[in-house]
């Protein structure tokens, strides 16, 4: 395994602004002082690494003077300084640059990049790596570059892994295809019970939560993320086989949600389907499959004289405001006190799963839990038409899942010229 790790924020605590003349080399670098904002098990974790076999190097984007003095001095490592993150260009040069690398990047599971920002995320992207997000410390500021302390920034460009220490961070690369998403990691034929934790809300009562079992990519990523498998989910021709993998994700992921809560579960419900959804039944196929001790029961109607869908709102105001016109609460249940799960095909913009939080409160429900198979993570790309030189974007095949380059013409939103190219392994 060959792990590329940011420096500032992920091997030492120097994210704060105070260092900043340094790593710009400005100010000459006082390796001694830098020592003591090392991570705990930094230096350790290095160490365990090399005794594994795996090779390590420093990519950052600051000043050559800081980053050659903290990684020979401290950490032994090479590096490459002034990365110039998420352009991939200057990595993908260092990458060329060095035969052992250059060898190894043609299978990209040997690579793992390992960082804070959603920038580290951004350039594992491009270069379709997987990526490790670190959660080491805790930032009181929103720095507007690295979007540090956002983050909700950070998730929605789509890490293939979190990390809150290096224990994790060891364990992820030793046994990578069990940490993946619960959703990602039973297409490699593995079972996780890992999700993203988009938002936790403390109330009087109880809280809400918001949790995604998968990445819907749009454009670079690695491998891992199943944009391919949520266009298949409206596929009429879906298979039995594609129903039960999704259904299994969930139940593993509810096995530890009812495990790990001193407070039962009083019903598991799905946002239901419209009677024009295509296939008929999308979710509802799924969630009958789905395994749990907790009720299942249908606590949420459509108005039968709905008129329109979400996609036809772009917007999370229009999409909020159709949700609470058309979509409601069977009266039928006192859900005063009660704790509810509720499971949906997409967290998108949101609009749904605050919407029904909101509905299920006003109700009188404690807790509640919104889990989406999917989320869709920023848009990425770094190919260029080479007919009309304007950026392409990735797009896939709704019936088929094969993945394309498409340099968008007007009528489909873009500025391009309509020229495609085919991605072939994924890439």
């Amino acid at each position: 395994m060959i792990i590329f790790l940011d420096l500032d924020g992920t091997l030492t605590h120097t994210a704060h602004p105070y260092f900043k003349k340094m790593k710009d080399g400005i100010e000459d670098t006082d390796v001694e002082f830098i020592k003591k904002y090392v991570f705990p098990n930094a230096l350790n974790f290095i160490k365990e690494q090399f005794l594994l076999g795996n090779k390590l190097y420093i990519i950052s984007d600051s000043h050559p003077k800081y980053v050659k003095a903290i990684a020979e001095q401290i950490f032994d490592l090479p590096y490459l300084s002034l990365a110039d993150k998420p352009n991939d260009i200057k990595t993908r040069n260092y990458i060329q640059s060095i035969p052992g690398l250059s060898e190894a990047f043609i299978n990209k599971d040997n690579f793992i990049l390992v960082g804070d920002s959603w920038l580290d995320i951004a350039l594992g992207r491009l270069l379709n790596i997987r990526t490790v997000l670190t959660t080491f410390y805790n930032s009181n500021e929103i720095d507007t570059r690295d979007g540090i302390g956002d983050n909700r920034k950070q998730i929605k460009h789509g890490p293939t892994y979190y990390a809150n220490n290096f224990d994790e961070l060891a364990e992820i690369i030793s046994n990578p295809w069990e940490n993946l998403l619960a959703l990602e990691s039973v297409f490699q034929g593995e079972n996780s019970s890992k999700a993203v934790k988009f938002k936790f809300q403390k109330h009087e009562n109880g809280f809400t939560a918001f949790r995604c079992l998968a990445r819907q990519e749009d454009g670079e990523c690695d491998k891992y993320a199943r944009a391919d498998k949520y266009f298949q989910i409206d596929n009429p021709d879906r298979s039995t086989e594609l129903l039960n993998k999704l259904a299994i994700s969930v139940s593993t992921y509810l096995y530890r949600v009812e495990a790990q809560n001193s407070f039962n579960w009083d019903y598991l419900s799905y946002v239901s389907d419209k009677k024009t959804t295509t296939p008929p039944n999308k979710m509802k196929e799924i969630f009958d499959l789905v395994e749990s001790d907790i009720p299942k029961v249908e606590l949420f109607k459509w108005d039968e004289n709905v008129v329109g869908s979400l996609r036809n709102n772009p917007d999370y105001k229009s999409r909020r405001d159709f949700i609470a016109k058309y979509l409601s609460i069977y009266e039928s249940y006192d859900l005063k006190d009660k704790s509810v799960v509720v499971l949906d095909d997409q967290f998108t913009s949101s609009a749904t799963a605050y919407e029904i939080a909101t509905q299920l409160r006003n109700r009188g429900a404690n807790n509640i839990l919104f889990i989406a198979l999917f989320y869709l993570i920023l848009p990425l790309s770094n190919k260029i038409c080479p007919k009309c030189g304007k950026g392409m974007q990735i797009k896939i095949n709704r019936k088929k899942g094969n993945k394309f380059y498409s340099c968008t013409p007007p009528e489909y939103r873009g500025e391009g010229c309509g020229n495609t190219i085919n991605i072939y392994n994924g890439f």
